[in-house]
């Protein structure tokens, strides 16, 4: 499927998404006399080093068309000069990207295009034209398109052209630039190592890439990108040296800035992780001027501590502040200072000069310190500001926005932590009332982890259970349910898994004496992250009322045998005055048959009133068991 490379002028190397040699065209075997079959397979590290590598005749162009197919960059165009298998050194430009659409979607295609014949038309052509236009007014056109524009140089290193706007930018002529060397007559940082680098360009003939930090008539440091090259002839010397000369101060500048604003972020957010961690909140404030000082180039930094009753703030943490006493050092509220000026705008405030400030008076804690600028924000409390944190410095500073957003947001972090702490306090006090409630109750009381097992058990567990609150502690709870109330215990397990609180569930304990209580627990799921890590259980011990539920059973239990017996009995008794009513009446003594009547009927009303009792027994038993809590 790579065949149609094959028809390309262009030498090709296909390379696949692991960055390994898949393919070389025709043209590429070719012109640089490498066999496919030998490179094929190979990683692009071990192809560079094995077959490419030798064949660069410059460094530096070697080392960006390396750079690129060893790091998967796309090069639109590169040039270089390299030598071919007829040993011709020859210029191409190289190109690297990644192809897409099938079959070669995310396949690399690394091009080496043979560019001599177009740089050679072009030589011609500015020599033809050189003998109409001078040199020089071809260089100054295209130069001064470019910031500090262009340079030429013969191949010792003599100056043959440079653009007017950097010569007025270091303040010398033409001439003095020829006499001395252009980096000799420019006034530079350090010099003698720029001059080392360019000598040694010289010498090698590699290219020149340096950044040049150059102090205009003003005085400001100005940051050039210098850039050049060997121009050579056909036999491959060195004819002249041609270059660029770029302003990119603006650019350092914005990457300072940039590198300057994620310092202050991450140090935001190591402050918050120190907050996080626990810091008190002394420490935290420290951390926080240093901080605070450090990232913004200041020489001062501090906290003040509002107290609205007295319309006053307390210094409580500072640093470059000398012979300050902190937790003492006050410092008026209202307009007599910046911070009161701060709460009183309820934003941030700067200050570009103390001694032009017309909205509030200097505080004597930063005139005595010659202090020129600053800036303060408020630390935001629960109901009222906490206070405010503010930056000063002894030289006049006008502080941006991005200034502003890094100071605040450490006092987002003070605030925060002031906040933790007092919810840990707060916290602490409820734990503490809970813990005293809990050694206090008459219940038993405990924690439970998975992993950890019993983490808190009340005091009432030794009435209970016979056992210390220290001798339970890391134990599982599972381990002193009796084998009979197992089931039960593991189905309350279930249901805590899932997040659900149980109630009322009745458990039999094995106690230290080998006796068994019965407990009536409630609890609660812990969960952490989503998860159910452990229980909050309430247990109450419920031994007394099992016993008597067990003495209700027993005697309802007698009732309904005494019921039995009455009907039975009753029975019993009828028959035989049955019979002795029957012999009564058939004896030849009526007094003595009426006599036998009399008996019978008496022990008649008793057998009616035992029915009578029966039923009643009967009413009792069903009131009972109607209001029986077992």
């Amino acid at each position: 499927m790579y065949c149609c490379f094959d028809e390309l002028d262009d030498a090709v190397v296909i390379l696949d998404r692991d960055n390994t040699v898949v393919r070389l065209n025709r043209s590429f075997c070719e012109t640089f006399g490498i066999g496919d079959d030998a490179a094929r397979g190979m990683e692009i590290g071990d192809f560079i080093a094995c077959h490419l590598a030798p064949l660069f005749e410059e460094e530096d162009s070697a080392a960006r068309v390396l750079d690129a197919l060893r790091h998967r960059r796309e090069v639109t165009h590169e040039t270089c000069r390299m030598r071919t298998s007829a040993g011709e050194v020859r210029r191409f430009s190289f190109s690297r990207r990644v192809m897409s659409g099938e079959p070669y979607n995310g396949e690399g295609l690394a091009r080496f295009r043979d560019i001599t014949p177009e740089c050679d038309e072009a030589m011609r052509c500015a020599w033809q034209t050189r003998g109409q236009v001078g040199a020089e007014s071809v260089f100054a056109a295209v130069g001064e398109l470019v910031p500090y524009g262009l340079w030429i140089c013969g191949p010792d290193g003599n100056v043959l052209y440079l653009s007017a706007s950097f010569l007025e930018l270091v303040g010398r002529t033409i001439e003095e630039c020829r006499h001395a060397g252009w980096l000799d007559c420019v006034p530079l940082e350090d010099a003698a190592a720029v001059r080392s680098d360019w000598r040694r360009c010289l010498d090698t003939g590699c290219h020149w890439d340096r950044e040049l930090r150059i102090p205009d008539l003003d005085g400001e440091c100005h940051i050039i990108l210098s850039r050049g090259a060997p121009v050579r002839d056909e036999d491959g010397q060195i004819v002249l040296w041609a270059g660029i000369n770029l302003d990119i101060t603006a650019r350092k500048q914005a990457e300072r800035l940039t590198a300057v604003r994620a310092a202050q972020q991450a140090a935001v957010a190591d402050l918050g992780q120190f907050a996080l961690a626990g810091a008190e909140p002394p420490e935290l404030m420290n951390a926080v001027v240093r901080v605070v000082a450090e990232c913004l180039g200041v020489e001062y930094a501090k906290v003040l501590r509002y107290l609205p009753r007295e319309d006053l703030f307390i210094l409580e943490a500072a640093v470059g502040f000398g012979g300050v006493r902190i937790g003492t050092e006050k410092v008026n509220g209202g307009t007599d200072s910046q911070a009161g000026y701060t709460l009183l705008s309820h934003e941030p405030v700067i200050v570009e000069d103390f001694e032009a400030e017309t909205r509030f008076r200097g505080p004597a804690l930063l005139r005595d310190e010659g202090i020129l600028s600053g800036i303060s924000v408020i630390i935001q409390g629960d109901e009222a500001p906490y206070g405010v944190l503010g930056a000063h410095t002894r030289t006049l500073r006008r502080f941006t926005r991005d200034d502003i957003n890094f100071v605040q947001a450490a006092a987002n972090v003070l605030a925060l932590g002031f906040k933790r702490k007092a919810a840990e306090e707060a916290l602490e006090e409820s734990e503490e009332k809970f813990r005293e409630i809990a050694q206090r109750s008459f219940d038993m009381i405990y924690t439970c982890y998975h992993d950890r097992g019993i983490t808190y058990m009340s005091p009432a567990v030794t009435r209970i259970l016979g056992y210390t609150p220290a001798e339970l502690i890391g134990c599982k709870c599972r381990d002193y349910v009796t084998p009979l109330s197992l089931a039960a215990w593991d189905e309350g397990q279930k249901k805590m898994a899932r997040g659900e609180s149980v109630e009322g569930l009745e458990v039999e304990f094995r106690r230290k004496d080998g006796t068994t209580a019965f407990v009536e627990l409630n609890e609660s799921p812990i969960v952490e992250n989503g998860k159910v890590v452990g229980v909050q259980a309430v247990g109450r011990d419920i031994t007394e009322r099992k016993q008597t539920e067990q003495l209700n059973r027993q005697a309802f239990e007698q009732i309904e045998r005494n019921i039995e017996q009455f009907a039975v009995l009753g029975d019993h008794i009828r028959q035989p005055l049955q019979v002795i009513l029957g012999m009564a009446d058939l004896a030849d003594d009526p007094k003595t048959s009426a006599v036998i009547h009399d008996q019978v009927e008496r022990i008649n009303e008793y057998i009616r009133q035992l029915d009578r009792g029966w039923v009643e027994s009967r009413e009792v038993r069903a009131f009972l068991r109607r209001h029986d809590r077992g």
